[in-house]
């Protein structure tokens, strides 16, 4: 995913937020990448609300898992906003749950002997 780009937001038809970059839109469709589902519950213990970003699909169940995923959502069934600023916060988390961790080198493992010979 392009991470230089804003994440856009829409309601789907059964109310659902969703977060996602928009890679195309058409008059009829609207298809992003890497879309993802904002949960808001409260805290049964404290009561204060608790967010939840979670993918629309899961990159385990993909054959590529460093492939995003672009959905296509009919615009006659979805519900978006104009001039509605994100904040950097909601951003981020989004982005840090489809960044790709960049593997770190490996040194052989140092061999300990446990007894003499």
């Amino acid at each position: 995913m392009n991470n230089t780009q804003n994440p856009t937001i829409f309601l789907d038809n059964i109310g659902r937020t969703i977060l996602g970059v928009t890679r195309n839109e058409t008059t009829d469709e609207l298809s992003v990448e890497n879309p993802a589902l904002i949960l808001i519950q409260a805290n049964p213990q404290t009561n204060q609300l608790q967010l939840q970003i979670i993918p629309l699909f899961f990159k385990e169940f993909q054959e590529e898992k460093h492939k995003p995923t672009v959905w296509n959502f009919k615009k006659a069934s979805i519900t978006t906003t104009t001039g509605l600023a994100l904040s950097p916060q909601l951003i981020g988390q989004y982005n840090q749950l489809f960044s790709i961790p960049e593997a770190q080198p490996t040194e052989s493992p140092t061999v300990v002997k446990l007894f003499d010979e």
